[in-house]
Formats: C-alpha cells, sequence, structure tokens
C-alpha cells in the first residue's frame, strides 16, 4: 500500500487534500501537530475516503506541535477512542496510550539526527509495546546507514515500515514492499514533501514502480541519486516492463565497497548500474573485466557471474556511436573519427575511457587539464598527446569531448569572477563537441556550440545509447529505442 501524508493547517484544506490523495493511494496520514486549532478527530473520520492513521509529532520527531505534552496524549487517546484505522504513538510514549480494538497502534521511532548504533535494541524494545505496526524512521544518507534498516526488513518480527529520511530512503521503500512491508509513504506532489528527498505518489508508481514489485521481483542496483541516475531508473523500469521482465531497478547509496559488496550479495541483485563519481572505485569488486574496462580502468555496469561479478563499460561504446551518427556514421563499420584530432577535457575515468575509446577508432587524442602531472601521466599510459588547459584554445582540434567542469587548482575559473570549464568563444562551425559533465540536458556550452553551428552530441542520445546497451547486457534482449526516447521524453518532460 501507498500512505499519503497530508500536512494542512485547517480540517477544510486537509479535507480537500484528503479527497485528492485518495484517487492515488491506499491509505491516509493526517497530521494533527499542524492543524491550527484543536482537530475534529469525529469530523474527519466520517468523511474519510480511505483508511487513515492520525499522527501528531513532537518538533524532535520532525512534527510541529507546540502544546503541552498532556494535551497532545489526549488528542492521541481521541483518536483511538474514536476508532481511528491507526494511531501512531511514540515508543517512549506507548504505556500511556492503551489499546482499544479496532483502532491499531503504529509504535514508533523516529531519529531526525542519524541512525542509532542500537536500532536494533530500539526495534526490540518496540515489539515489547503489543504494537500492530512497527515504523522506524531515521536519517539515511550512506549504505552504512542504511544497512541496520535493511538487516531489520530482511526478517521483520512483526509487520514493519522502515522510513529513511533523505533520497537514498526511496531504496527502503523499494525494498520494502518487495519483503513485504504494509505501506510506503509517499508525498501528494512536489512542494508538499514531508521532508528534503521523499518521493511523490507519481514518481513512486510511475518511476520506481512499486506497484509491480512484488516478493518475486529480482532487482538491478542503479547508484547515485542525481539526475540522471533518476531517469535511468524510470526508463529501465519502463522498458523492462515492455520486455514483460520480472526485474525492477534499486537505487542505492554507495560508500564503503566492502560494506556495498554485503548490501549486494544481501538483496541478491541481478546487477548493479554505477554512476558516473564511482566507476572508477568500482573495478575492485569486479573479478572479471571486458575489453573496455579493462582499457579504461572503469565500469559503469557489474552482473553476476557464478559466485563473482564481471565488470563492463558501457559508455565508451554509447558515447562513440552518439558521436560517430553526428559526424554521418550510418554503420558501425563506419569509421568518421579517422584521422580527426579529439580534444578531451580532463584526467577523471571518464576521460580515459574515452580517449582509449577514440584511439581505437582511429582518433588522433590530446588531453587538457589544469593538473599537469595527472594529464601527462595519463597522455603517457595511452600514448598520446597532452596540453595545459588554457592551450586547448590554440591547439587544432575537429572534436571536443569534455569530460570534467576543471576548475583550477584553486576551485575556479583562471580569472576573477570567470566560471570554470570550457569558453564556447572559440569553437567553429562544423566542430563536433560533446559534454559528458551534463547530466540530462544541454549544458551552456552545449547550447552555446549549437548556436555556433557545430555538430553538437546531446547528453540525451548518450543516455539513451547507454541504457539500451546496459539492458541488452542485463535482460538478453534487444530493445527499442524508439520506446526509451518516448521513456526518456515523458521523464524529463516532468523535471522540467
Amino acid at each position: 500500500m501507498i500512505c499519503i501524508s497530508i500536512a494542512q493547517d485547517s480540517r477544510r484544506l486537509a479535507l480537500v487534500d484528503m479527497l485528492n490523495a485518495s484517487k492515488q493511494c491506499d491509505l491516509l496520514e493526517v497530521r494533527l501537530d499542524r492543524f491550527g486549532k484543536a482537530p475534529e478527530v469525529g469530523e474527519i473520520l466520517a468523511r474519510k475516503p480511505k483508511p487513515i492513521i492520525f499522527s501528531c509529532r513532537r518538533p524532535k520527531d520532525g512534527g510541529d506541535w507546540d502544546g503541552s505534552e498532556e494535551e497532545r496524549l489526549a488528542i492521541l487517546r481521541q483518536c483511538i477512542v474514536s476508532k481511528a484505522d491507526y494511531v501512531e504513538i511514540e515508543l517512549d510514549v506507548a504505556d500511556q496510550i492503551r489499546k482499544f480494538p479496532p483502532a491499531k497502534r503504529v509504535i514508533s521511532y523516529t531519529n531526525i539526527q542519524e541512525t542509532p548504533a542500537n536500532i536494533a535494541e530500539i526495534y526490540a524494545q518496540a515489539q515489547t509495546k503489543n504494537p500492530d505496526v512497527i515504523k522506524i524512521v531515521t536519517l539515511v544518507r550512506t549504505p552504512e546507514e542504511a544497512w541496520p534498516l535493511l538487516q531489520i526488513l530482511a526478517k521483520p518480527a512483526l509487520p514493519t515500515v522502515a522510513v529513511g529520511l533523505g533520497k537514498p530512503g526511496v531504496m527502503l521503500n523499494v525494498l520494502g514492499k518487495k519483503i513485504g512491508a504494509p505501506w510506503a509513504y509517499a508525498a501528494l506532489e512536489r512542494g508538499m514533501e514531508a521532508y528534503p528527498g521523499q518521493p511523490t505518489v507519481q514518481s513512486l508508481r510511475e518511476v520506481y514502480h512499486y506497484d509491480a514489485i512484488e516478493r518475486g521481483t529480482r532487482l538491478v542496483g542503479v547508484t547515485g541519486f542525481g539526475d540522471r541516475e533518476y531517469v535511468t531508473v524510470g526508463v529501465m523500469n519502463a522498458a523492462l516492463a515492455q520486455l514483460g521482465s520480472p526485474m525492477r531497478c534499486l537505487p542505492l547509496a554507495l560508500g564503503s565497497v566492502a560494506l556495498f559488496r554485503k548490501i549486494i550479495d544481501a538483496v541478491k541483485l541481478t546487477g548493479v548500474v554505477v554512476d558516473q563519481e564511482h566507476r572508477g572505485l568500482m573495478v575492485s569488486l569486479a573479478a572479471e573485466l571486458d575489453p573496455a574496462a579493462q582499457g579504461t580502468g572503469a565500469v559503469d555496469l557489474l552482473l553476476p557471474k557464478e559466485k563473482n561479478w564481471i565488470g563492463y563499460n558501457t559508455l565508451r561504446q554509447a558515447t562513440v556511436a552518439a558521436l560517430e551518427a553526428v559526424l554521418g556514421g550510418q554503420t558501425p563499420e563506419d569509421r568518421p573519427l579517422q584521422g580527426r584530432m579529439v580534444m578531451i577535457v580532463g584526467v577523471n575515468p571518464t576521460a580515459r575511457t574515452m580517449a582509449y575509446s577514440f584511439k581505437q577508432r582511429g582518433g588522433a587524442v590530446i588531453l587538457a587539464s589544469h593538473n599537469r602531472e595527472a594529464v601527462q601521466q595519463l597522455a603517457q599510459s595511452l600514448d598520446c598527446r597532452h596540453v595545459q588547459f588554457e592551450a586547448l584554445y590554440s591547439t587544432m582540434h575537429d572534436v571536443l569531448v569534455v569530460c570534467d567542469e576543471e576548475k583550477d587548482q584553486h576551485g575556479k575559473g583562471k580569472a576573477a569572477g570567470t566560471k570554470p570549464g570550457v569558453h564556447a568563444g572559440y569553437l567553429k562551425p562544423g566542430m563536433a563537441v560533446v559534454d559528458l559533465t551534463a547530466e540530462t540536458g544541454p549544458s551552456s556550452l552545449l547550447i552555446e556550440a549549437a548556436a555556433r553551428g557545430c555538430k553538437v552530441v546531446s547528453p540525451r542520445q548518450v543516455l539513451r545509447e547507454q541504457i539500451a546497451l546496459q539492458l541488452q547486457l542485463i535482460t538478453g534482449k534487444e530493445v527499442s529505442r524508439e520506446n526509451l526516447e518516448k521513456s526518456l521524453a515523458k521523464l524529463l518532460e516532468d523535471e522540467a
């Protein structure tokens, strides 16, 4: 089930939101701590369109209650006596509000500062309060903080809802559905989130495919919580549904590699799509690398092989395919990069990936960076030329590929008041420009390049090709580029 929280400051507005939200959820939570006046519990129950959870949260639990504790407990007792479907009661006051069927008690523990080390003990204590449901709410920013909650969710002693505050908390929504959690919380729409990063009911259903997830659903991890990763999850889930696959995506934070390995083994992931920041780091998890990953030292996809993982690098093939199409290539046998001068900005794993790939396709690669030592080392390892960042403007090249924003060593542009990165003023008509630092939409550099008559490879083209390649490796099936493009267009429109 999906529960939408109603956090209005008046009974009238709360009733309106309840009606609107009821069309999109199974359960409503009414936040009585938000009301400006004493709530009319009986009227709310009489007009409820769906089952209701009443809560009245203290400030230390993330609520807005500003009255006395005695008044708050009296309101919760009134909810119980009025036969509410559920009443949320904090663990430390659970003994002061006894059971009174048919109302069910949700015994909750909330910590908005951290996931405490003794959360298992707290969960055990909640079990002693004769709960109908246990609710655990803690701050979840990393796998280290999520791990104790995952262990609780794996074998819950009673119906248990785990809420992780922050974007990584959506992982607990998906896993909770898979293991049979009674419900997950969602916001009615953007701007109405109970906490930063809470998914809306629309994203929970249309992006994360909450309704399709069952115990038998196999999960593909997607690390990171940027716009690109959000869109990747949505497009992949739509494609998996179209293929009739039982797989869906699980958003994941990535902290310690050792703990991450425990998590992916515990959840029995069927693959991991790796975000850009961690592609070099995740090589250590792979017992075997495909040729592209070997040559670049970076992986963007991990797939299980027996008891180990094999690492793939799909970014290089996706970017090369998109660039060669813009340069006029009709088939993979065409080599429009042959003999072209390709300027690559950056010295990160993405830059290594692309330099290796363009050399294979016959391009003459030049690396540019503010980091003199790093660019020299990378150029030597790839047997190609390198220049200091400022020299890229006076060095002849046909293709520009930006892999890093390239701030100088002081974290800013060279001149005071300038922005870091490549200045578009030197671009000429006919040059091809790729900006791999752009997540899903065109960067200012790409917009300027298009205005100056350059051949632009959009982030959307690269992302579409990369998702197609990854899905083919994961499922063994060819996916429709047309369908991927439709999903991308819808998600990017919604984001805008």
